[in-house]
């Protein structure tokens, strides 16, 4: 019985946002070529929270000698937001036929934060965010905090990831899961093993 369905945020509850994003939208605030740049280790620490998006900007605008702000990348990234309706229809059906919707991301403390505020999180419980666990997918420490969360078991609980380095640590603990393609596709293969496992029709 699926009694939860976790979400992911950039690519599945945005048609934006997929695998790299950030290094292309950071790229872009210097004018680089998003082929050539690499924000590496830096991406790794500040998705877990473990520095902060400042001392980024500090170390690149000394290299590239321009003044960018975390201000401005949160509104070029926020610019490039898609919202899926469709995907968003979805999770308040699944809520009003009683199953719980939950969002787990990886995310800079920074986006999280003009999310939030944005309404994006809304009707979500519990929100997931990697920046304020200290761990980020794949690492499994995530996966167990989401489940803990929830308070039902990995079989109970179907996830949906746009990454395939995301969905392996979930099928390992035994989750349901849909790799997400496109807003149809997720609405349609998430319905489609909701029925098979939960029984009864779905409209």
């Amino acid at each position: 019985m699926i009694k939860a369905v976790l979400f992911d945020f950039g690519g599945v509850l945005t048609e934006s946002g997929k695998s790299g994003f950030v290094n292309e939208t950071v790229a872009q605030l210097y004018g680089q070529d998003p082929a050539g740049f690499d924000i590496g280790n830096w991406h790794y620490r500040l998705r877990r929270g473990q520095i902060d998006i400042d001392s980024l900007f500090t170390e690149l605008n000394a290299k590239y000698g321009k003044q960018v702000t975390k201000e401005m990348f949160v509104e070029l990234a926020d610019a490039d937001l898609k919202r899926s309706n469709q995907v968003y229809d979805l999770a308040a059906k699944l809520r009003a036929m009683g199953i719980r919707t939950g969002i787990l991301s990886n995310i800079f403390s920074v986006n999280a934060h003009s999310l939030r505020q944005k309404g994006f999180y809304n009707g979500f419980d519990p929100i997931v965010l990697s920046c304020d666990e200290g761990c980020a997918k794949p690492d499994k420490e995530l996966y167990d905090k989401a489940i803990d969360q929830l308070g039902i078991d990995p079989h109970e609980i179907l996830f949906i990831d746009d990454q395939d380095k995301c969905i392996g640590p979930a099928e390992a603990m035994g989750m349901y899961t849909v790799k997400a393609e496109s807003p149809d596709q997720i609405v349609s293969d998430t319905l489609q093993i909701i029925r098979t496992v939960n029984g009864g029709d779905i409209a």
